[in-house]
């Protein structure tokens, strides 16, 4: 793990203050992090994170990307949101957006999910938008369409369906059911966000679509 600068930026100080509040045994045992000393250890977007609760920083591996405001309000709600209850684990069934409570009316307007940057990047290549999700860890579940466990208990899927000549190229969402217990919608949106960056090599922190 690569260490912080000791000046960092204290990202999300209400979740940190939240989660240092639970019992790290329960914060374990119904997110699937692993208690860690003065922290945890968690697997996000298939790499292991450490969470210092103590100093506040989330600390990825060194080969990744910086670690910004919205990967750690994604892990520390995960976090904290999991260890709060109820958490009935994964239900192995995908549902569009709009199917998750208050869905339909959460992700419009300024929380729409990503879709533009991801279908003018990958809309005439869908081979290479496979391979660099399964570099995230995700699973090719067609020629143009995968599904990704980025935290132990939240599952997402990603449709490209590619460009022709009478239609541009589209994406569609779709999260695990069960995934709302987990992540509130905007840090469901936030993870959309985090994961369409990573595919795009765009800034993370910056709301696009």
């Amino acid at each position: 793990m690569s260490s912080p600068a000791a000046d960092q930026e204290v990202f999300c100080p209400f979740l940190w203050a939240d989660l240092a509040s639970l019992d790290p045994l329960k914060v374990a045992d119904l997110t699937g992090a692993e208690a860690r000393g003065a922290g945890y250890e968690l697997n996000f977007l298939g790499r292991n994170h450490l969470v210092e609760t103590q100093k506040k920083l989330l600390i990825g591996p060194p080969d990744l990307r910086e670690v910004g405001f919205l990967k750690t309000m994604v892990v520390l709600s995960y976090l904290v949101k999991g260890a709060r209850g109820p958490a009935p684990g994964l239900a192995n069934v995908l549902v569009g957006p709009w199917e998750l409570p208050t869905g339909n009316v959460f992700f419009r307007g300024p929380h729409a999910l990503p879709t533009e940057r991801l279908a003018e990047t990958f809309g005439q290549d869908p081979g290479s938008f496979v391979a660099k999700a399964q570099n995230l860890g995700a699973e090719a579940t067609s020629a143009s369409a995968i599904l990704l466990r980025p935290l132990p208990y939240v599952k997402l899927g990603c449709y490209l369906t590619p460009a022709d000549e009478e239609f541009p190229a589209q994406i569609s969402w779709s999260f695990d059911r069960n995934a709302h217990f987990y992540l509130a919608l905007d840090a469901l949106w936030g993870l959309a966000h985090i994961f369409s960056s990573e595919l795009t090599d765009a800034p993370t922190d910056i709301n696009y679509n």
